[in-house]
């Protein structure tokens, strides 16, 4: 809605009628502006691309990060903690155990020794041995839909340490930091499901991905597996194209021990556990 102002300059003594300001309301429509909502990964083919021949990578060398919150009390013991993230499947039994009964150098406020939570990364390396990919399926993304990552599992710290007392980070002048910490795990099979956005070239060859179900530390494994792929590229009118799809399958690592050669504080890093009440 505008209001417009009418008028004629004004003149020497007494205003005229046709010298008077009008007021005048004028409706002028505003044009709703809109957004389209489209996927991204969605290009439409006449045909789906087709895999002709892999090699799942074997003896290949994998790292990966573990972020872990540890409570430690006021005497310096680790009584616990959870993980936050796992950079590999089988993780979290052996990373608790490690860091449960450990010493720290405790958190102080001054120079108060206090109980607090601390946030740990640890960088682990392993090997996988032996790696074989089954059932794989492809399917062409929904226009409408972008396909989201799985969510993580979330674990939640024990009861104990929910109703514990402690400092936030916040509040500490040094924080609790590990004396010697390392963490070690056995070597595993693992059967498990992976699942990836995965673009193939007119020249029937991968060159990107996007994960959406894997554990990270096995990110550059897929990587080295999917740039062995041959395949049939996708067709519109007759002529190779590009293509994103939707990749599923399901693999078996035989996995090394893992271990962790460094261990870290991450001071930016702070940790909240959930109320008794939630």
């Amino acid at each position: 809605m505008v209001t417009t102002a009418l008028g004629v300059g004004a003149q020497q003594g007494a205003p005229r009628a046709w010298q008077q300001r009008i007021d005048v309301t004028v409706d002028l429509p505003v044009p709703v502006v809109g957004v389209e909502s489209a996927n991204p990964f969605a290009i439409a083919v006449d045909q789906p691309p087709k895999l002709t021949s892999s090699e799942a990578p074997r003896k290949f060398d994998v790292a990966g990060r573990a972020v872990v919150a540890a409570y430690v009390d006021a005497k310096g013991e680790c009584l616990g903690g959870v993980p936050l993230e796992l950079p590999f499947p089988g993780l979290t039994s052996a990373v608790l155990d490690e860091i449960t009964g450990e010493r720290f150098d405790t958190a102080r406020i001054g120079d108060r020794e206090v109980p607090s939570w601390v946030v740990l990364g640890f960088d682990i390396t392993g090997r996988v041995k032996e790696s074989t990919v089954s059932a794989p399926t492809f399917d062409l993304p929904d226009p409408g839909l972008p396909p989201e990552p799985s969510e993580p599992l979330r674990v939640a710290p024990p009861g104990s340490l929910v109703r514990a007392p402690y400092e936030p980070q916040g509040s500490l002048t040094s924080l609790a930091t590990p004396r010697r910490l390392r963490v070690k795990a056995s070597g595993q099979d693992v059967d498990m499901p992976i699942r990836a956005l995965v673009h193939i070239t007119p020249g029937g060859r991968c060159d990107r991905f996007v994960p959406l179900n894997l554990d990270s530390g096995l990110h550059s494994w897929l990587s080295a597996y999917l740039a062995t792929w041959r395949l049939e590229p996708a067709v519109l009118d007759g002529e190779p194209h590009e293509a994103w799809v939707i990749y599923s399958a399901r693999a078996q690592f035989e996995l090394s021990s893992l271990d962790s050669n460094v261990t870290n504080v991450l001071r930016d890093r702070s940790f909240t556990p959930p109320s008794s009440d939630d």
